[in-house]
Order: C-alpha cells, then structure tokens, then sequence
C-alpha cells in the first residue's frame, strides 16, 4: 500500500451509511489522508453536477479533489473547476433502447446539468431528483435524440429490473449501448466502451499515475471493473460478484468499512 497515491469510492452502499451521510470515522479518516500525500475522489454513477452540491451537505468538500460520475464518463477536478468527459452515448439510440424494452413499459430518465428528464413522473423519479437536488423534469426525452448523453436510466421495481436484464442478456445482441446495474432499481445504459476502469484511465493520463497507484471501494455490479483492474476493496455488503474479484473485503457502509480499512493499511 505503500505506492497508493489516490483512493476513489462509490457513493451509495459505499461511502454513504444508508440513512444517507458519511460517518464521523469515515470523514476523519479521509482528511487524514493529504497527510500521506494522497488525493481522495468520487467515482459514481450519479451527475458529478449534483455531487459537487452533495459533498458541501456531507461536510467533506475541502477533502474531495475530483468527482467522477456517470459511470466514469466525466470528472470534475476541484481544484481547477474543469470537467472532462469521455465515452458518450449516441442519441440516436436513445429510441433503440425504448424500442428493445418497449413490452416493459419502462420509466426512463436523463441527466442534463441540474436536470433530471424523465418520461413519466413516478414515487421513485422524485425521490432520485430531491436526493441528487436537481430538479425533475417530464417529457419524452426526444430531444436527446440528436445529442449526446453521458447515460440513460432505467427506475423500476427490483422484480422487473431483474426480468429487464434476463431479457437482455437472453436476447439482445447490440454493439450500440451496454447495460449496468447499480442499484436494484436501476439499469443505466451506457456507451459499450465506458465503464468506471475508463474513467480511471483518463484520471491516470491526467495525473501521471497508474491503476496499481489507485485504491477503489464499491459495491454494485457498475463498480465491477475499477474494483477489478485497481487495488480494488469490497464492501462488506457488496455483491457477491464484486467481493469474487477484489482483492480485499473490508466491513459494510453502516460499519465504517472504509474507514476501518484506511485506518488498518494506509493511516497507520
């Protein structure tokens, strides 16, 4: 661990307690960490728009140096208040996505800056737009059509978000979008090359640094490949596919896992 220079972790069932704030152990420990010269971040599926806001509420702002969202497709660096992307879904197949599922009748939505564009307005829309501060917005999302988008969502109930996937993986074969679950009610559509890895690997050209240079902690199966080809922790309660491929599990969000794993192999 001697050559870690940056520790990047998800956001929800990671880095967050599930009532929704970071411990008072997790903040301590990682503002200990610019005192080993290490840089701290975010990698997340959520807008890195509405995570710049968040971190403030979560009282760890001074401490977070770049916020990589949309699954790794774009990073904001605090310091320098850039955002860089990467890996963009094509518009035009915003309309093969809902005509691949169109028998499960699916609620739809896109991020666009403090926005959150939805097809229809459900208990779960509203409750992903106050979480994230944005405000919620209702159309057809046709006007992404012609444009490119970092992702698109998918919120449905766990039981058909399973159905969802089982059809895809059964039927569908596309070189046009990927698809990732990152939480039980959410499938986000992606650009087939993009992932959290290729986010990373834009992080790494811009910093002069390595995956082996990088500490990741998630959960969910859209943190499977930065867990994999980085130093890669699981949480306690990570999926059983995420704990098979890292290379360390330490204890659940609700049990500061994060912190009890900085405090046992970096802050000694």
């Amino acid at each position: 661990m001697e050559n870690i220079k940056l520790v990047l972790c998800d956001i929800d069932g990671t880095l967050l307690h599930d009532n929704g704030y970071i411990t008072t152990e997790a903040k301590k420990a990682i503002s200990l960490l610019k005192e080993k010269n290490i840089m701290f971040g975010i990698a997340t599926g959520r807008t890195p728009y509405a995570v710049k806001d968040l971190i403030v509420d979560w009282g760890i702002e001074k401490d977070v140096d770049m916020i990589m969202g949309f699954n790794g497709g774009s990073c904001y660096y605090m310091k320098e208040q850039t955002m860089e992307s990467c890996y963009l879904l094509e518009g035009q197949y915003i309309q093969e996505i809902m005509n691949d599922f169109k028998d499960f009748n699916a609620t739809y939505g896109i991020y666009d800056f403090k926005n959150f564009h939805c097809n229809r307005k459900t208990d779960a829309t509203i409750k992903i737009a106050n979480a994230n501060k944005l405000s919620l917005i209702i159309d057809d999302l046709s006007d992404y059509y012609n444009k490119k988008v970092e992702k698109v969502l998918m919120i449905e109930t766990p039981d058909k978000i399973q159905q969802i996937k089982n059809s895809y993986e059964r039927h569908l074969k596309t070189n046009h979008y990927r698809i990732v679950q990152s939480s039980p009610i959410l499938l986000e559509f992606l650009n087939p090359e993009l992932s959290k890895a290729k986010g990373i690997e834009q992080i790494c050209k811009r910093l002069s640094i390595s995956f082996d240079n990088i500490l990741t902690f998630g959960d969910e199966l859209n943190d499977l490949e930065m867990i994999r080809d980085c130093i890669g922790v699981a949480m306690g309660n990570a999926r059983k596919e995420i704990k098979e491929i890292a290379q360390y599990i330490t204890d659940t969000n609700n049990n500061d896992g994060i912190a009890n794993f900085l405090y046992q192999y970096i802050l000694r």
